[in-house]
């Protein structure tokens, strides 16, 4: 019987990759949780948990796509191991201004911006990556080993941080990133990425200068289908999903009087929830994506939230969340190998720049979203009011024929 995940985990530089990735995800995923709860120790308005996801989102939606534009031009391991040091240092920084007691809503709305764009960029160049390493004909499997691997590390994690932060104080979420990040950089020197492949997508993009690089991804993206909506979908269930990352802590904290390793495990049950159907999807040889993005992304993304909105108590929600995590690895390893599958190797830099700035870069979207509704309805009616706008937008981007007919 053909075990694709398997043997894709034989190879010693795709298994070194998909670690350093992994952990990536990790600090992505948990910083999020992490910077929300910090804010919400330092101060009672609940409106800065929105701001300083603001600060932590807003490099996304600006460095993205120059990120990616910048791997298609240079040595992307390179990049890597250099961008990830200064992060290290970045994150051991900031754990030891909050153990000291220095830290205020003002300083951690810095922090945000600063560690915010050094993990900005690296999601671009790592996911660049994918298709040097691995053949053609496994893309979809390795992109579904990605998302389980680096879904359930952003979400488990957020459990670790929880109890983390609980024995530790709020500087044991942060040492915990400082822990991730090491970890990846020593896994990622490992990995030999072929230097035939590596040049060949970059040498025409080395000639020009960065804007017009970042100006010829933007355009072949913008008159490029499935590309351009699948673009447009990541951007709508970015900001969505930022919504309920913001939302849920307060949710768990005021209506489930629960505390910070409770909100870990309810987002953490999402990552577990990607975790079994990317393994599912790992193994699968073949796979109808148009299908699968129509039913999974369409209406499985926004229904997930919208549902989560009526949990009663903290284990309905940790049930709603494990569910909608299932549904989720499903829609992302169609949406990714679809995106890839139609993307020319010179611009696969940009194109991986303009998906994160969709996914991260909704981040400042949602959080303000967030922000402005909260205070009008309280978080629980804004997940459910995003939840039901989500659904209606989703839909119309996955459920016409063009997309439904993608293989």
């Amino acid at each position: 019987m053909s075990n694709p995940a398997g043997e894709l985990l034989k190879n010693r530089d795709y298994r070194g990759f998909l670690l350093a990735q992994t952990f990536i995800a990790g600090i992505n995923g948990t910083s999020r949780f992490t910077f929300v709860w910090l804010v919400i120790t330092l101060t009672d308005w609940t409106a800065a948990e929105g701001l300083v996801a603001v600060c932590l989102g807003l490099p996304a939606m600006l460095f993205s796509l120059p990120a990616g534009a910048y791997s298609d031009r240079v040595d992307r391991k390179r990049m890597f191991v250099r961008w990830t040091t200064v992060l290290v240092i970045g994150l051991a920084t900031f754990t030891a201004v909050i153990a000291a007691g220095w830290a205020t809503p003002f300083w951690t709305g810095v922090a945000a911006v600063f560690i915010g764009t050094l993990i900005t960029v690296n999601p671009p160049n790592l996911n660049a990556m994918v298709p040097l390493l691995v053949p053609g004909d496994r893309l979809m499997n390795a992109v579904a080993l990605q998302n389980g691997a680096m879904q359930a590390a952003g979400f488990s994690a957020v459990i670790i941080a929880g109890v983390s932060i609980e024995v530790l104080g709020d500087a044991g979420g942060f040492a915990l990133l400082t822990v991730f990040a090491t970890i990846s950089l020593l896994n990622i020197r490992k990995v030999v990425i072929p230097p035939d492949k590596v040049t060949e997508g970059s040498k025409q993009a080395a000639g020009e200068s960065l804007g017009k690089s970042i100006r010829s991804g933007f355009a072949y993206a913008a008159r490029t289908e499935p590309i351009r909506s699948l673009l447009l979908i990541s951007l709508v269930l970015g900001s969505s999903f930022a919504v309920m990352q913001i939302s849920m802590p307060r949710v768990v904290e005021d209506v489930y009087e629960r505390e910070a390793a409770s909100a870990g495990s309810v987002l953490g049950a999402f990552g577990f929830g990607m975790l079994l159907s990317s393994a599912f999807m790992a193994n699968r040889t073949s796979v109808n994506h148009g299908r699968n993005m129509a039913i999974c992304i369409g209406l499985g993304l926004g229904g997930g939230q919208f549902a989560l909105s009526f949990a009663p108590g903290l284990w309905i929600a940790v049930a709603v969340m494990l569910v909608w995590g299932m549904n989720a690895g499903v829609a992302m390893a169609s949406h990714r190998t679809v995106l890839q599958h139609n993307t020319s190797s010179e611009m696969m830099g940009r194109v991986m720049g303009l998906m994160m700035m969709g996914f991260m870069g909704g981040l400042p979207i949602g959080a303000g979203i967030a922000a402005a509704l909260s205070r009008l309805m309280g978080p629980t009616d804004t997940m459910r009011m995003v939840g039901a706008v989500t659904v209606v937008l989703a839909a119309g981007l996955t459920w016409r024929k063009s997309m439904r007919s993608l293989r």
